[in-house]
């Protein structure tokens, strides 16, 4: 079982159809992961909190839907955050900002006191895991974790929540020194570092303890760090339907084929400069799978492959 810990909320999405209107659809970095994992096939749990409200019904009966497991979720009668999205373009992605104060989010995450059997992975993203409310205890989640399980992080910053750069580059760092892989989008290490190119920053993460660490750069595929060996994944030529959701099927994706080589737990061999090479190869191809549609619809192992053989 793989755990993916996180926000899960409503994207208010502008309707190009509708003057002033707007599509709501259900998201959030961890819980797009979650549902991207399930579709692959990996076995997956949510931590997080989800409202009772409808809202939070639909985003509890998605991830049933996927195949997720909600057993370390946490239900709540405070109404579900929201973000609203403004659509970005192929280089920028999309810009959010939120409504969490008071809402299902807005209290302590509910992480496991004993590390349940069968998890052999954890997975923890996007502002849930660097705020001021709960970046210090996704922090505990990892160091627990490392006794039991192979760990991913991914910041996926939002600086409309996380404004404070000098507050939040210390605990992504605390996080990326405690994960086994480390997933960024180019945008995220620029907001973070502003002073020095992503590449380096990168670079940087991956002499900090990580197994590997992967930046993402949209239309301009990926760049991984094996320690100090640098591999690149070119990303697919597609016409670019909607960015959102594209990093995070890139994230499921990536744990999906690590996942499928038996390379996800504590005692799992170390990965070679191949077997990375192949598993960025079929993150991409989700990443532009998902770039193809309307909104986070991240495909199935079924789609990736057929994608690949074409390819």
């Amino acid at each position: 079982m793989i755990l993916i810990s996180g926000e899960a909320l409503i994207d208010l999405i502008p309707d190009a159809d509708r003057k002033n209107g707007y599509d709501a659809v259900l998201g959030g970095s961890p819980f797009n992961v979650a549902i991207g994992l399930g579709r692959l096939g990996s076995p997956t749990a949510f931590v997080s909190r989800l409202s009772t409200d409808p809202n939070g019904e639909s985003l509890a009966a998605a991830l049933v839907e996927a195949g997720v497991d909600l057993t370390f979720v946490a239900r709540d009668a405070k109404p579900s955050p929201l973000a609203f999205v403004m659509r970005g373009t192929a280089q920028s992605g999309a810009r959010y900002s939120f409504y969490l104060d008071a809402t299902a989010y807005d209290e302590a995450w509910p992480f496991p006191k004993v590390w349940p059997a069968g998890a052999r992975h954890l997975h923890i993203g996007s502002f849930c895991a660097v705020d001021h409310m709960h970046g210090s205890s996704s922090a505990a989640a990892l160091a627990m974790a490392r006794t039991f399980a192979t760990t991913s992080f991914d910041p996926n910053i939002r600086p409309m929540v996380t404004p404070d750069r000098e507050a939040v580059v210390p605990i992504v760092e605390r996080e990326v020194a405690l994960a086994s892989v480390v997933k960024a989008s180019e945008e995220d290490l620029l907001w973070l570092y502003p002073d020095r190119e992503a590449e380096a920053s990168i670079a940087a993460w991956a002499l900090l303890g990580p197994h590997f660490c992967v930046m993402t750069r949209g239309e301009q595929g990926a760049v991984a760090y094996l320690q100090d060996e640098r591999l690149f994944a070119p990303s697919p030529i597609v016409a670019v339907v909607d960015t959102v959701g594209a990093g995070d099927s890139f994230m499921s994706a990536l744990i999906a084929a690590m996942d499928a080589d038996s390379a996800l737990g504590v005692g799992a061999r170390a990965p070679t400069s191949a077997d990375l090479t192949k598993w960025l190869t079929f993150a991409v191809a989700a990443s532009a799978i998902t770039c193809t549609r309307q909104g986070s619809d991240p495909p199935t192992r079924a789609e990736v492959l057929a994608w690949l053989a074409k390819a």
